[in-house]
């Protein structure tokens, strides 16, 4: 497995607030390749104490930007393997829902 994620390998210059690389302010989430799983991805992402709604929890937005860039890198990366591309199509979220519970 490589420490190079899939944002880093094809979207460097990204400044995307969720998974950019090169957006020193945003989230940074990095997705990588998982060898058990035939187009998986998994992601990484640490919270830092700027993120929480109240002490202890993550805030929902960021839950979201999280389900939303993963996502999307996920389905990018199937749609480049299954079609033999060399580099992922851009896909964008139509909907998503999510329920916060405590």
């Amino acid at each position: 497995m490589t420490d190079t994620s899939v944002q880093e390998t094809h979207a460097p210059s990204s400044i995307c607030f969720g998974c950019g690389p090169a957006n020193k302010e945003g989230l940074r989430i990095r997705s990588f390749r998982r060898d058990d799983v035939e187009h998986g991805l998994r992601m990484t992402f640490v919270t830092e104490e700027q993120h929480q709604a109240f002490p202890g929890m993550v805030n929902g937005g960021i839950i979201g930007t999280l389900l939303d860039c993963h996502g999307n890198w996920t389905a990018a990366i199937a749609i480049m393997e299954s079609n033999k591309m060399e580099e992922p199509p851009c896909t964008v979220t139509a909907n998503y829902s999510i329920q916060l519970r405590r």
